[in-house]
């Protein structure tokens, strides 16, 4: 697991926009994985990022070996390679504590569809349960609400148009950067509960 640690925290908060740190009562987290290859059955790292009375309060990455092979795409883009994987644990000696960082709260992602079928399949491939959630998919809000105000709505267009860093295709940073964009998205438009959604594990 690596640890986005509390200096960096403070530093993603000072450069952010002024209205990421309003409170307003609030329990979300949102998630981000990369895949070892395009078969989108595995992932080798997962990002979560917790937002608390609308404030991000803590993020961290999880690198997993997949026990698959990794083609050289998938590679270049989050450069995670198969051997510095294989010397981290696989999914199911991960999941408690990944199970545990994500029950609290509405589930977040940017086009959570996939990440969340990526989670659903590996959870089948290691005959492993997890509840149903509530989640909201921060790029159907934003093309929703933000229409043509950007060229796109993939997560690197919107994080420069509001000013959030971003390091794009690492896990830890894309979770931080779509929190950070829900939080933009529900102070300029408001409650983005219509864009909520149940998305079940079975």
């Amino acid at each position: 697991m690596i640890w986005i640690d509390e200096a960096k925290l403070e530093e993603l908060r000072r450069n952010a926009p002024e209205h990421l740190r309003i409170p307003v009562t609030e329990r979300a987290v949102a998630f981000d994985v990369e895949t070892p290859n395009g078969k989108g059955e595995r992932m080798c790292s997962i990002g979560i990022t917790h937002i608390e009375n609308n404030r991000i309060v803590r993020s961290a990455e999880y690198r997993i070996n997949p026990e698959q092979d990794f083609d050289w795409f998938c590679v270049k883009i989050h450069g995670i390679t198969q051997e510095e994987a294989e010397k981290e644990p696989p999914f199911p000696v991960l999941w408690p504590q990944i199970r545990e960082e994500m029950e609290h709260g509405l589930v977040l992602a940017h086009n959570a569809r996939f990440d969340l079928t990526v989670l659903k399949k590996t959870l089948n491939a290691y005959d492993l349960e997890w509840h149903p959630v509530r989640f909201v998919d921060t790029v159907e809000a934003a093309r929703a609400l933000m229409k043509r105000r950007t060229p796109n709505h993939k997560l690197g267009t919107l994080c420069e148009y509001m000013d959030i860093p971003l390091d794009a295709h690492h896990a830890g940073s894309d979770s931080y950067g779509c929190a950070a964009v829900y939080l933009c998205l529900q102070e300029e438009y408001g409650s983005l509960s219509r864009f909520e959604r149940d998305f079940s594990f079975r």
